[in-house]
């Protein structure tokens, strides 16, 4: 009795090999495009955190000023690191808004606190200029750097510039003026100011910077 062999059809050290290199290039393509897609939503997401925190800046800063009775410092076509209000109400008068160490600050009366300083962004250069064309129509150009590393392997840094042009509301009374003297800056470079309390005026225990 005769057996019969069949021949299988099997696969090749030669197709073997070609089907290895294919899969690794595919797997590197899928790879670089995963790596690429995560990189640029932590972009997208520090970008839009910088533009978020930048604009919400500026919305308390504008709110601040349209409240305010009239700009103190800095002088009228003069610039400077410190907006200085005179506002109507003593909890908040004076309003001082200044650059820190990193963050913006903002001095209401006798207390400073920050007006940044989450998600890891750094505030920088504060300017202020006074554009008012006269003491009845005051307004006021603001602007600042905000920064913030994207946490990526080489550590890539994005900086936005945020500027406003801000106009007070004009008051047929100014209730905010208790007497007190104009803010100093001292030979040693600490901003003082004296605040509203019931009617009189009294030296804030609290100080800032004369400038960045």
């Amino acid at each position: 009795m005769y057996r019969i062999f069949r021949v299988r059809s099997g696969t090749s050290l030669v197709e073997l090999l070609l089907f290895l290199a294919f899969f690794s290039l595919v797997s590197g393509v899928v790879v670089a495009l995963l790596f690429s897609s995560n990189e640029q939503r932590v972009r997208q997401e520090t970008i839009a955190l910088v533009d978020q925190t930048g604009i919400q800046l500026l919305q308390s800063m504008t709110r601040r000023i349209r409240r305010a009775e009239r700009i103190i410092d800095p002088l009228q076509g003069e610039t400077g690191s410190l907006l200085f209000l005179q506002m109507a109400q003593d909890g908040e008068n004076p309003t001082i808004i200044a650059q820190g160490s990193g963050v913006i600050l903002v001095a209401e009366a006798d207390t400073v606190r920050p007006m940044t300083g989450s998600g890891n962004i750094i505030a920088t250069n504060f300017l202020v200029r006074n554009t008012s064309p006269d003491s009845s129509r005051q307004s006021v150009a603001i602007s600042f750097v905000l920064s913030r590393t994207i946490p990526l392997p080489t550590f890539p840094k994005f900086s936005r510039i945020f500027e406003a042009l801000v106009t007070l509301f004009p008051d047929d009374r100014e209730e905010g003026d208790c007497g007190c003297n104009s803010p100093i800056c001292s030979s040693s470079g600490s901003y003082s100011w004296g605040y509203c309390e019931s009617g009189s005026c009294s030296v804030a225990s609290v100080s800032l910077l004369c400038g960045p």
